[in-house]
Formats: C-alpha cells, sequence, structure tokens
C-alpha cells in the first residue's frame, strides 16, 4: 500500500488493512464501516435500450452517493466515513437480462458448460461488454456526484449484494444467478400473523406451517391457524420472465455445472465489481475437485477471485419437505396459479396489508438469510 499510495497516511494504512473479513452477507469487504447499497433490476430493462440501461445505472449511483452526505453519530463510523466512502451499486436479473440479449442459444451454450468454443467466446465478449459499460456509468456518476459536493470519492463503488426474496418483487432471478427452475414454488418465511403474510392469504397464496412447527410425534403441522404453530411459509408460484420463450423447457437449469456457475460467477467479478460478488455455487460431490483447481488457479493467477459460498444440491427434492425453492413443471404451475385466482380476495396487494400492517410488526424468521430482514446482528461479540 505505501508503494501504490505513498501520499497515504499512516493511521489511514492501518484502518483500511483491518478490513480483512467480509460482512455477514458477503457482497462487500470490510470491519468498521457501513457501506450504502442500491440495485438495478435487470428483468426489466431491454438489452437493446441503452439509453434505458443508462439511467438505470445512473439512478442506481445517484441514489448512494447522495446517502454519503450522512453524519454519523458514532464518532467511529463517521472516521471510517471519511477516510473510505464506500458505495455498492448492484443489480439482480442479470441472468434474465441475458437471455432476452442472446436468445435459447445462450442456455444451450450454458447446458454444454460455458465451453470455450467460437460462439463461446462470442457470448463472452458480449457479457463482458455489458458489465463493464455499466460498472462505467456508476463510476462516472459518483464521482461527478461527489465532485460537485465536494466529497471524497470512493475508490470502488459497484458489487452484487444478496438478493433473494427482494428478486420476486419482480421475478428476477437472483442476483447474477441462475433460477432455480424454469418454474418453481418459491417459500418465504414469516412470523405467524405477519401482515405481510396475511396480506399474501388475502391475495390468494397458500400458506403452511414451517419447517419448525411439528407435532408431539415430530410430525409437520399443516394447518397454519394451528396453536402449536409459530411460523409460516407463504407458498408464491413463479415462473421466470422467459419461460414461455420456445425451446427454455427442454433445458434443465439444475443440471448446469458448478464450473460453468463459477466461470459466469467470475465474469461479473471481473468486469463489473469492485467489491465482491455474493456467489452461491451448487454443486455435486464429482465436482468438487475440479471446482478446487479452478478456484486455485484463479487465485494463483490473479484474476480477481474473492469469495464464494459453496451449496450441495440436492436431486431428491423429497430429501427436505417444504424447501424455500422448489422446481416444478408447466402444469403444476399453472394449477398453482388457478388455485391462487380462485382464493384471491382482493387484486389489490397493498390495499390488502394496509388492513394488517400499523407499522410496528416484528420482523422473523428461522435463518438470517431466509427472512424479511437481515438476521445477523450489527457485531458478533454480541
Amino acid at each position: 500500500m505505501k508503494n501504490q499510495a505513498p501520499e497515504m497516511p499512516e493511521d489511514e494504512i492501518e484502518h483500511r488493512l483491518e478490513r480483512y473479513g467480509l460482512n455477514p452477507c458477503g457482497e462487500i469487504v470490510g470491519s468498521q464501516f457501513h457501506c450504502n447499497l442500491s440495485e438495478i433490476h435487470l428483468n426489466l430493462i431491454d438489452p437493446d435500450n441503452e439509453k434505458e440501461q443508462t439511467e438505470a445505472f445512473q439512478a442506481g449511483a445517484l441514489s448512494v452517493a447522495a446517502l454519503l452526505n450522512h453524519k454519523f453519530q458514532e464518532p467511529r463510523y463517521q472516521y471510517s466515513r471519511e477516510l473510505d466512502p464506500i458505495v455498492g451499486v448492484s443489480f439482480t436479473g442479470l441472468f434474465d437480462f441475458f437471455v432476452h440479449a442472446f436468445g435459447v442459444e445462450w442456455l444451450r451454450w450454458w447446458e454444454e458448460g460455458r465451453p470455450n468454443t467460437p460462439q463461446g467466446y462470442h457470448f463472452q465478449e458480449r457479457e463482458k461488454a455489458y458489465l463493464q459499460k455499466w460498472r462505467q456509468i456508476v463510476h462516472e456518476t459518483v464521482w461527478d456526484y461527489c465532485d460537485r459536493h465536494n466529497i471524497k470519492r470512493p475508490n470502488r463503488c459497484t458489487t452484487v449484494q444478496p438478493s433473494g426474496t427482494k428478486s420476486l418483487l419482480t421475478g428476477a432471478s437472483p442476483g447474477w444467478h441462475p433460477p432455480k427452475a424454469v418454474r418453481f414454488i418459491r417459500r418465504v418465511t414469516f412470523g405467524k400473523n405477519d401482515p405481510v403474510a396475511r396480506a399474501c392469504l388475502d391475495y390468494g397464496y397458500n400458506v403452511i406451517p414451517s419447517q419448525s412447527d411439528k407435532d408431539e410425534n415430530g410430525n409437520l403441522l399443516h394447518d397454519p391457524f394451528d396453536p402449536r404453530c409459530t411460523e409460516w411459509l407463504v407458498e408464491i408460484p413463479v415462473a421466470v420472465p422467459w419461460a414461455d420463450l420456445e425451446g427454455a423447457d427442454d433445458i434443465d437449469i439444475s443440471k448446469f455445472s458448478v464450473l460453468a456457475q463459477f466461470d459466469f460467477a467470475m465474469q461479473v467479478q471481473k468486469h463489473y465489481v469492485t467489491h465482491n460478488t455474493s456467489a452461491t455455487l451448487e454443486l455435486r460431490e464429482p465436482e468438487i475437485e475440479d471446482l478446487g483447481k479452478a478456484i486455485y488457479q484463479s487465485i494463483q493467477n490473479d484474476e480477481g477471485y474473492i469469495s464464494a459460498a459453496l451449496l450441495a444440491r440436492f436431486d431428491a427434492y423429497q430429501t427436505f419437505p417444504r424447501l424455500p425453492f422448489e422446481p416444478i413443471d408447466e402444469v403444476t404451475y399453472n394449477q398453482l396459479m388457478q388455485g391462487v385466482k380462485q382464493r384471491q380476495k382482493t387484486d389489490d396487494f397493498y390495499a390488502a396489508l394496509m388492513q394488517y400492517d400499523n407499522g410496528e410488526q416484528d420482523e422473523a424468521g428461522p435463518t438470517g438469510c431466509d427472512s424479511d430482514k437481515c438476521m445477523f446482528p450489527e457485531s458478533f461479540d454480541q
């Protein structure tokens, strides 16, 4: 650091070197700091509309840059902000965006493992062009804002934050990740009688007890209004935006290799992200050694790898009942959506929510990353 920034004071060097870890969700490195995040829903943007893309990323950049005006009451937070202001403009729905941009042939390339063929090289270059253009827009916008308002420039402004449940708001595949399937049931955990869950009931979605609610014999409960039930799962039938694209149903997304996922994640890490990429790589046991070699080579070659979460694939979905994601076929999806319409008491979700929400409810969920809020404490020594 002294060689790269000889003018940097010793206390700032020490402060920056303390940022050796990841925050709980893993998208930005560091300790003793607070970051400002925004997210672009790429699944809603036309790949051929450059103006729309520019405006979306400019809006995301301005929304985080403006937050740098905030003054912390806690001195150590303010000190950290002044030394190293951090913002992160993220996106979700990248996979959907590229399907719309490149068509079913891009999906078939994924199915083949994203090989280094002439067609594969073409796809990678086009992915790279989009990602680099968005990164440039973000940095130019943030830095211009900071210069005009006499704020110290962040030296990195792009990230991919975790985006699971929130992506459902617009039907996006989370972050850079492929969806779990073309059609699936998404189960979201809420506390019993949570206002959002009650609104979901009125809207027609099915609600069942969570995996943690069982009878005296250890059997799962089925009635969400059973007095023994403490948590609810709202079941939402989901179809990806390109589900009806000709040929899409012929491709089994669950068979995408972990090396294909890793290659795509590294495209994002190298050409868009300047913090880190929140990444969950799904793999089967025979893929462990190949992935280990790929990660090692990426580190050895200084290609920008920082971290990834690894998740075992479960081909037998019955192994764990009431999974957060359960792939379904088109017939099942249509049946479930028909059930939603039949149970629906209102088609105005906001009005339904207002009947139950007094603004004082407690968020709840069984895990830190499958709830309606982040459940990790601000400090792990609490």
